[in-house]
């Protein structure tokens, strides 16, 4: 007992535990009791060079480390009312002391007096270092504790996801917001590249591809999909689109999710996003001018790389600038149909071949902020989760109006273009999880990743100049609107749907081909086995 009060200091399993007690106070529907099991496996590893050197400095840094991560999750727990997270740390950088006060004047209270007892807790523990001596018999007991976190991180480390479930939070945090910064400055040096592509289809012929890219939208909300409410009264009316019904994210976040679709990066060869070929690199290279069109903020927490890659494109235009960063954005309404002017512009541009890129805000929290007041339709309900399913459907529903009248504006520049082959492709970043599972909503979580957040709408648009000059392809797509596909390989699907080739192209990863490998195992991120969950 001795020696494991050695490993595990009392004062500091104290001052790490009021934490986990206050997390479960606050919030209790958001705890996640892994993190204990992941503080206990990393404890050992900051006392046991304490208990072999016998230096008291050894245990004051590693109580100080403790310390600064659990204070730094703490306060965020008692402002925001939940963990510290890598979109945390990128409000802070983009945030002001005037605005830092007034955001403080308005989240602060009481709550926040709850850190003055683990303030104490720090000094008494790095005051209190107590003689170490632990007998040569007990020695097992320091084997069998250093086994425990050996196993631990190395199960996570040989999965892949000790970022995400064998380190801290604090420290997850931190890491993740290196990594997004250091894709974000890789991206930002980026620009458009040629390639040896082969575009197959006659150069007299004018041809425009619109890829729309939706946001957090939970294909499982969708009545086109059987969802009970009807959220897609368009949509269903429609004859000439083509859905998918097995398609999924490789991420349950739009960072990963919109790079991995966008470039030849996917979850097998793990490329950078800055150094993969992109479908803007494509389209340039075969003389299409390309379009960016986002309602999503320009610059910010979810839409930095992001913003990078758009503007790599002839033309890069975003009409959401209400908000100083992406995250004040969504407390704000910008509607989607704001994009229908700059489609209809892009579309009218003289040059004969076009690639356009729209990026709609969709679904995104809060949800209530996605749909004008014609849009709150479903407003029957019990309780504040049913609340917020209903603003989510009512932005399902909203959404539904948006990408109907996508397909609209582009069947009618097609008619009024003769000859004009077009195609569009529809799909969501990722889902969301409305209270479909683990008691839950949004796309973040804890433990085990929920289906909902990577099932998506995957639906395709064909011109009848489209269907009539590639009628074998019209005939491969329409046969594998049932078959397993992850968006990171949308790559190589828009490029076989506008008969392109290219070295980097493979056609067993594209769903609209009949060579395509229905057989690859979906391991999505956290090496979740999405067909065998």
């Amino acid at each position: 007992m001795k020696t494991l009060k050695q490993i595990f200091p009392p004062l500091l399993l104290l001052m790490i535990l009021y934490v986990q007690i206050v997390s479960l106070y606050v919030n209790y529907s958001i705890y996640d009791s892994r993190e204990l099991a992941i503080l206990f496996a990393w404890i050992p590893l900051f006392t046991l060079p304490y208990i072999l050197t016998r230096k008291k400095v050894i245990y004051k840094i590693a109580v100080t480390l403790f310390f600064v991560a659990g204070f730094i999750n703490l306060s965020h727990l008692l402002i925001l009312k939940g963990p510290v997270t890598a979109s945390s740390l990128f409000i802070l950088l983009n945030t002001n002391i005037r605005e830092a006060s007034e955001f403080m004047e308005l989240k602060s209270s009481g709550l926040m007096l709850l850190t003055i007892p683990y303030l104490l807790l720090f000094v008494i523990a790095a005051r209190n270092v107590k003689p170490v001596k632990i007998h040569p018999k007990n020695s097992y007991i320091i084997i069998i504790v250093l086994l425990f976190s050996s196993i631990f991180l190395a199960e996570n480390l040989i999965h892949g996801r000790l970022i995400r479930k064998g380190i801290p939070q604090t420290a997850k945090a931190l890491v993740s917001f290196a990594d997004e910064i250091k894709t974000y400055k890789a991206l930002k040096k980026r620009k458009v590249t040629k390639h040896e592509v082969d575009f197959k289809t006659s150069e007299l012929e004018q041809q425009t591809f619109v890829l729309i890219i939706g946001e957090s939208c939970n294909r499982n909300h969708m009545s086109l999909y059987n969802y009970a409410k009807k959220t897609n009264p368009k949509l269903e009316q429609r004859n000439d689109i083509i859905v998918f019904n097995n398609v999924v994210s490789p991420y349950s976040n739009t960072l990963g999710s919109v790079l991995s679709a966008l470039t030849e990066s996917n979850l097998e060869n793990k490329m950078g996003f800055d150094k993969s070929v992109s479908l803007i690199d494509i389209f340039h290279s075969i003389n299409f001018k390309t379009f960016w069109l986002s309602n999503q903020s320009p610059i910010g927490i979810w839409d930095n790389a992001i913003y990078n890659l758009a503007q790599t494109s002839d033309v890069s235009i975003f009409v959401n600038n209400a908000g100083n960063t992406s995250f004040e954005s969504t407390y704000l309404s910008s509607y989607d149909e704001r994009l229908f002017g700059t489609l209809h512009t892009a579309l009218k541009d003289d040059s004969q071949n076009k690639f356009i890129v729209i990026h709609l805000m969709g679904s995104h929290s809060a949800y209530s902020k996605r749909y004008p007041p014609d849009y709150d339709v479903f407003t029957s309900h019990t309780n504040n989760k049913e609340q917020l399913i209903n603003a989510y459907d009512n932005s399902i529903l909203y959404n539904d109006f948006i990408v109907d009248s996508m397909f609209n504006i582009l069947s009618y520049y097609s008619s009024q273009t003769y000859e004009t082959i077009s195609s569009c492709i529809y799909f969501s970043d990722h889902g969301e999880n409305v209270y479909d599972e683990n008691d839950n909503a949004g796309h973040d979580y804890s433990g085990s990743m929920p289906k909902s957040n990577v099932e998506i709408p995957f639906i395709v648009w064909l011109s009848t100049e489209y269907k009539n000059k590639f009628s074998e392809k019209n005939s491969a797509i329409l046969s594998n609107t049932d078959l397993p596909f992850v968006s990171d390989d949308l790559f190589h699907a828009v490029l076989d749907l506008n008969d392109i080739t290219s070295k980097i192209y493979s056609k067993n990863r594209s769903l609209f081909n009949p060579d395509f490998n229905a057989e690859r195992r979906r391991i999505l991120e956290d090496n979740m086995d999405y067909d065998l969950k």
